[in-house]
């Protein structure tokens, strides 16, 4: 291929798709390569405002850098506003937690590019002070003693690689008892990246009568766990999907068993 311009014509930098929002409304939903430190991609919306055009966030990133421990309750939000507060646009977050930013249509591209700017800043920040994912391995760790416990007869196999009807590889978390495991928080952007994931290789053929199982985190307040049910209804669309206390109770029903 000439390296020229067409050269990232073949590359998105962007993925775009419509959605449609609570209240019926048609929006945008744009998915960037920059990812955040669960390796997620950073995703926001564009809102139709007739003569102006918001962009947010849906609240997501208050609530990943909440749930990996970089902000706490809103009195530590100023901190979060700070980072944003780092562009030439007027980007903002709302009591409920949304980054957002609104402009008339003719500054679109000023915008975008304003805000996907702050969003990278936030990213940068979570990474400083998260460094390593501990949360995320120690969650998979976890996952992995519970399943060892559940079914201690069978093969455990960790990180399991499988491609999907796109030819691109896909990792998971483990393969035990003919399924592949995959273990999450209720992140969107989590939930986003498993849906995305399973969608491909689900459409494939490489599973081999294999099944799929999405483990999701719902310990915590119940806050915590009414958005872990919510974001299984959406997995389970496409596969099986349970909360980790299930799992956590399956393991003391075999272990009792034995």
């Amino acid at each position: 291929m000439k390296f020229d311009c067409s050269f990232l014509e073949h590359n998105k930098l962007l993925i775009c798709h419509t959605v449609e929002t609570v209240n019926g409304e048609k929006a945008i939903c744009l998915q960037t390569n920059h990812l955040w430190i669960d390796k997620s991609p950073l995703s926001f919306y564009i809102i139709d405002l007739n003569s102006q055009i918001m962009i947010t966030d849906d609240g997501e990133t208050i609530f990943n850098l909440r749930l990996n421990g970089v902000i706490g309750d809103k009195r530590s939000w100023s901190l979060v506003r700070d980072k944003i507060n780092c562009t030439h646009s007027d980007i903002g977050l709302s009591e409920n937690g949304e980054i957002i930013a609104i402009a008339n249509k003719d500054k679109l591209n000023t915008l975008l590019s304003d805000y996907i700017s702050a969003m990278c800043s936030l990213m940068h920040y979570e990474y400083e002070m998260v460094g390593i994912p501990d949360r995320i391995n120690k969650l998979a760790e976890e996952v992995e003693l519970y399943l060892k416990a559940w079914k201690p007869l069978k093969k455990l196999t960790p990180n399991p690689k499988i491609k999907g009807i796109s030819n691109h590889e896909y990792n998971f978390d483990f393969e035990i008892d003919n399924e592949l495991i995959l273990a999450i928080n209720p992140t969107p952007n989590a939930v986003g990246a498993v849906m995305r994931k399973v969608g491909d290789v689900v459409s494939g053929s490489q599973l081999n009568g294999r099944k799929i199982m999405v483990i999701v985190d719902n310990r915590g307040d119940d806050l915590f766990n009414q958005k872990a049910i919510e974001e299984i209804k959406i997995i389970s669309s496409l596969a099986k999907a349970l909360p980790l206390t299930n799992l956590i109770d399956a393991t003391k029903k075999s272990s009792t068993a034995h």
